[in-house]
């Protein structure tokens, strides 16, 4: 299973940056740091990304850096072993495939395969439904659109599993160590879901104090590990966004808190769930997992109902705190990609929903839309999209549904001139065929791909 979903991963992996922000800002730390001997990034060639924040004259990233100091790690034997440099036309690309195959797709895999060996467990649930859950999480959902690009949700995904898992087994330094990882790779999945992986802990009674210091010792490791790496580039224990006097430029398109864009639509948290960036719009098959985490304290798949009541309470926090603090719907992303490390987390409670033939149909059902989806999000992760009133490029925003931008921008190139490319485009993007013309060359632009982009450029 693990070769198998790491096959599909690599094979999509983009051998370009994206200019959307958000892994360009991962990439500028990486270059900077391995080709620059420095942490700030104003010399890498990805300098001029919106996820920036300044500092007493100097630029840095403002991302958790764990995932950019594990790249740099990767990336300093391998291009002293090969003389391959990122800013280099000729072997940039390979670099940057190779890395995010590690760092992304093979995490991504793991989640996968981590998964299945859950689903596994002495049961009822039969081979078939098995292999439908597996594969509605290794390619009908966002976790399959982001496994081909660099960017964090999808190793904290990875972590999270194994500490949930790790929890529900009663192994508890094991889960506050995986737990601690996923938060340090991204901060409210990870540490935001640990005081629900306690509360899973919490029984039996019995050796409950001995079990919560060996998780609180774990989370302790993550956050230590968090801090050690904002001190490594940006001699502070506190993140980039948080230091006085500094300018977090991606924040700067409308009203924000600690660096972080906020919602300002009062119907956004039904929207990120079920609009067109919607988590269950987006991979509709997650649906019925989340049903099935609804019933699982009644029906637990394994261990015990409590476990479960604490699990399905940690996911309504995850969708709530991202609901009330990260706006804009991810910025140009596909899908709410907040929202990625819990999709494995529904797909594990997925059993309790899937007890009738009925419901078994409607899964597999879903899963054909769902895993279309997810391909068009792989084939652009960041497509420029609109965000929300007061942001946004104003040719990205003619596109307020990524799956059908993503769609549209696929048929202009591989169809073009059909009815049914025609009909996608004035649908998707616009009805009048320049503003078509100049959302596509930007399209294609933001994918890296500036040979298709020209075949849009006037």
């Amino acid at each position: 299973m693990l070769a198998a979903a790491w096959s599909l991963y690599a094979a999509g992996t983009h051998p370009r940056v994206f200019t959307a922000g958000n892994d360009a800002s991962r990439w500028a730390l990486v270059e900077s740091l391995v080709d620059h001997d420095s942490a700030s990034i104003e010399r890498s060639r990805f300098r001029g990304t919106v996820d920036r924040v300044l500092v007493g004259g100097r630029e840095y990233s403002n991302k958790p850096p764990l995932l950019a100091l594990a790249g740099a790690a990767l990336y300093a034997p391998l291009g002293a072993a090969t003389g391959w440099r990122i800013a280099d036309p000729a072997t940039g690309g390979r670099v940057i495939w190779l890395l995010t195959v590690l760092l992304v797709g093979l995490p991504a895999a793991a989640t996968v395969a981590l998964l299945d060996g859950a689903l596994a467990r002495p049961g009822s649930l039969g081979a078939g439904t098995r292999a439908l859950i597996t594969l509605a999480l290794a390619a009908g959902t966002l976790l399959y659109s982001f496994a081909v690009t660099l960017n964090n949700h999808v190793p904290a995904a990875f972590f999270l599993l194994a500490a949930t898992l790790a929890a529900l087994d009663g192994r508890a330094g094991r889960s506050g160590l995986a737990c601690g990882l996923a938060g340090a790779l991204d901060l409210l999945p990870g540490f935001g879901f640990a005081p629900f992986l306690a509360g899973v802990l919490g029984r039996p009674a019995a050796g409950r104090g001995a079990r919560w210091a060996r998780f609180a010792a774990g989370i302790g490791a993550g956050a230590a590990l968090s801090a050690l790496a904002n001190l490594a580039t940006v001699g502070s224990l506190l993140p980039a966004k948080l230091l006085p006097g500094a300018v977090d430029l991606s924040a700067q398109a409308g009203p924000s808190a600690a660096g972080v864009v906020l919602p300002q639509s009062p119907f956004y948290a039904l929207e990120i769930l079920f609009g067109a960036h919607g988590l269950l719009a987006v991979s509709p098959v997650l649906l019925l997992g989340a049903i099935g985490l609804a019933r699982s304290p009644r029906l637990p798949p394994f261990g015990t109902g409590a476990a479960w009541a604490w699990i399905g309470a940690g996911v309504a926090v995850q969708v709530a705190g991202h609901a009330l603090v990260a706006g804009s719907y991810g910025g140009w992303s596909f899908g709410f990609r907040y929202l990625i490390p819990v999709h494995a987390l529904l797909l594990l409670a997925a059993p309790a929903a899937l007890a009738g033939r009925a419901a078994r149909v409607a899964f597999a059902a879903l899963l054909p839309a769902s895993v279309l989806f997810a391909a068009l999000g792989a084939y652009h992760p960041w497509p420029p999209a609109y965000e929300q009133a007061t942001s946004g490029d104003p040719v990205a925003a003619l596109v307020t549904n990524p799956i059908g931008g993503n769609a549209a921008a696929w048929l202009a190139v591989h169809r073009p001139g059909t009815r049914l490319a025609e009909a996608a485009g004035r649908r998707f993007v616009s009805p009048d065929p320049e503003l078509r013309r100049r959302y596509f060359a930007l399209f294609f632009g933001t994918r890296g791909d500036l040979a298709t982009m020209r075949r849009f450029t006037r």
